[in-house]
């Protein structure tokens, strides 16, 4: 991953990853690299189950 960028297994969700990081630049860029990566190539995607998904995007709120 690009540094900056934290890649955390969410709790909640089972086979979810959640990337975290100050830069929006780094973390987009980062969820594209993945992206790219697992890609399915060859295959009818229709019954090809094994995706990656954006569920959400946004910033997080400071506490103070």
């Amino acid at each position: 991953m690009l540094e900056g960028v934290s890649i955390l297994w969410s709790e909640k969700v089972k086979d979810e990853l959640v990337l975290d990081g100050n830069d929006i630049e780094l973390v987009s860029r980062s969820a594209a690299l993945i992206n790219q990566k697992y890609h399915v190539k060859n295959k009818d995607i229709r019954k090809f189950l094994y995706c990656i998904y954006v569920s959400d995007k946004g910033s997080i709120a400071d506490e103070d």
